[in-house]
């Protein structure tokens, strides 16, 4: 199969046009009863739009075999491969092409190595430029339906001929848990500094015993535990700027030695430098932060908190290498706090839209603040809640607990003393609300849930989640339980803003099961076109309950060198002044302050 990259010069970015990047474990495999969708997981650093193809030309030796095999089918825009029941086994060889397109028309030059001069190229370039062999690629305007790259992928689908007991992912095929990277992150690394990425997996009815991981050159894996590995891998500088394909599968055998593999899993490594320097004095706070891939992805969007106020532009004092902001102590948006040990200004750099209140895109935020200490730092303890008791006439004793839980499948629960509960954006957080009552035939309703980024309900920032009995949240998953038990899932978000964490918080009552005209039996009415009716006395009152917190936790700590948060250097420019800063990076913004996790099961 034959690649084709135009390496002009790119109008667009002022540099050399790059490829996508894609990458797969060279073998996947099922059972042949069991239906896959393996997606595969494509990036492209130029941001252009990558869809994948099955290649039919072999005349250009595109490919080999020219189509896919009997039972698959592809998703070009999402690079979905599915697998579908045939009865055929064995080795399937899987062809397919990468293409990226930009969203604007791009203009793409080379230069002439004979004369040095710059010529434009026919708009059929991108189809001859291997014949210009004394060319290094300079202007064109390419067509919108012309791909800038054609770039192979190959690898091979095994269909084994045993039958699984069970397709459920969790039961024989094994399933990721946290802390493992979600599919399609974008994760930073840093040159000379070991990246390491802690893998767990399980499955109920099979044990886990290999983890199959592809990469760049010297990366290794590492078993821990049982389900547990560690995939180490330490870029040099020759890999500064780079972007580099890391996937994973776990296998699992069951007692007959029969094979089950997970899902593949792919991330993207960014390979960066970065060097920031926060200064104080007597009247403003300046960050001086290198404009690296992760800042000039997401420059457009970069605001300071009170981004209405032109004076507080971050294009003001900028150059072309670095972002430059000086912001005076009492302007932009700057929150002055204060306490008996320390006086802090806090402001805030972000590229998150300002009107909203979540955001389940990753974005950049750069907490930034001046700290003048008086006399020591103040440290923060978490508590799991235990269960909510009530005592009321007609219902006797009961009690509501509000549970965390590690999968879908609800069979274990978050232990208490992990607490706070840590998880990535737009990883599946999965909660159970359970009642007990001394009297029977009782039944649970949720009439509302909502989020807070403090222990307290009645904040006023709050994110509704379910509201009169009825889902707001669009990732909202309701699961199967019995009448004392209700359980749902969502995507984790983060308020935005200087908030790590959030509070769940419910709002929650007993009825009589099957009475009439209780509010148990009406379900969701919203407010709005429910009728005032008198309480019905078969119903206890409304109780409010809460759990948390969720701590939003980065993809790289320093410990693990999985952090996102990058800390600032501190500079003294005063004795009695404390810098302080925190980068925090996030990818790119095509979905919000999130990443998902798939259904994990804990077994």
């Amino acid at each position: 199969m034959a690649a084709r990259v135009d390496l002009g010069t790119r109008s667009d970015t002022g540099e050399s046009n790059r490829p996508p990047i894609a990458s797969l474990p060279p073998v996947l495999r099922t059972p042949r009863n069991c239906p896959q969708t393996f997606r595969l997981t494509v990036f492209d650093p130029d941001g252009d739009r990558v869809r994948c193809r099955v290649p039919t030309r072999s005349s250009t030796y595109e490919c080999g075999l020219c189509g896919l095999p009997g039972g698959f089918s592809l998703d070009q825009d999402s690079c979905s491969l599915t697998y579908t029941y045939t009865g055929l086994t064995g080795f399937h060889s899987i062809e397919l092409v990468l293409e990226d397109f930009a969203h604007q028309p791009v203009t793409l030059s080379y230069s002439d190595r004979r004369d040095g001069a710059t010529r434009q190229l026919p708009r059929d370039a991108g189809r001859r430029l291997h014949l210009v062999s004394d060319a290094t690629p300079s202007h064109r305007l390419a067509p919108p339906t012309s791909p800038l790259s054609k770039v192979p992928l190959q690898f091979t689908v095994l269909v084994d001929s045993h039958e699984a007991p069970s397709c459920l992912h969790g039961d024989f095929f094994p399933v990721f848990l946290a802390p493992t990277p979600t599919h399609q992150a974008s994760l930073p690394a840093f040159a000379n500094r070991t990246l390491e990425l802690e893998v767990r997996s399980t499955a109920q009815y099979a044990t886990i015993r290999d983890l199959i991981v592809t990469g760049p050159r010297g990366i290794s894996k590492h078993f821990i535990a049982t389900g547990i590995y560690v995939i180490k891998w330490k870029p040099s500088d020759r890999h500064l700027l780079g972007h580099f394909p890391v996937c994973f599968v776990s296998e699992a055998r069951d007692g007959f030695n029969r094979v089950y593999q997970s899902e593949p899993r792919c991330v993207t490594v960014h390979v960066g430098h970065h060097e920031a320097v926060v200064t104080c004095n007597q009247t403003t706070m300046t960050v001086e932060l290198e404009r690296t891939y992760f800042i000039r992805r997401h420059e457009d969007n970069l605001h300071l908190k009170d981004f209405r106020d032109s004076s507080c532009s971050l294009k003001n004092q900028s150059n072309a290498t670095h972002l430059v902001v000086v912001v005076a102590l009492g302007a932009c948006g700057t929150h002055v706090e204060e306490d008996e040990d320390t006086v802090v200004f806090r402001n805030q750099i972000s590229s998150s839209d300002p009107e909203d209140i979540i955001s389940r895109h990753n974005d950049v935020d750069i907490a930034i603040c001046c700290v003048y200490p008086k006399r020591s730092n103040v440290t923060l303890g978490f508590r799991h809640k235990n269960p909510y008791a009530f005592k009321e006439r007609g219902f006797g004793s009961f009690t509501f607990q509000l549970e965390f839980f590690q999968s879908q499948r609800f069979r274990q629960q978050v232990e208490a003393s992990t607490y706070p509960v840590e998880v990535y954006l737009q990883q599946m957080i999965y909660m159970q609300i359970q009642a007990t009552s001394s009297i029977p035939d009782t039944e649970l309703f949720v009439e509302s849930c909502k989020a807070t980024p403090y222990d307290n309900p009645d904040s006023h920032i709050s994110y509704t989640i379910i509201e009169d009995g009825c889902v707001k949240d669009p990732t909202v998953q309701v699961y199967p339980g019995s009448r004392s038990v209700f359980r749902f899932g969502m995507e984790a978000f983060q308020f935005i803003g200087a908030h790590d964490q959030v509070y769940i918080s419910c709002s929650v009552l007993l009825c009589d099961s099957g009475a009439p005209d209780t509010r148990c039996s009406q379900g969701c009415v919203p407010a709005g076109s429910r009728r005032r009716r008198r309480e019905a006395v078969a119903q206890t009152s409304r109780h409010s309950i809460s759990q948390g917190p969720l701590h939003l936790k980065a993809l790289d700590s320093e410990d693990s060198g999985l952090s996102l948060s990058l800390v600032l250097n501190l500079v003294f420019i005063l004795g009695s002044v404390l810098v302080c800063g925190a980068v925090i990076y996030r990818s790119r913004r095509s979905g919000a302050k999130y990443q998902r996790l798939p259904s994990s099961d804990s077994g």
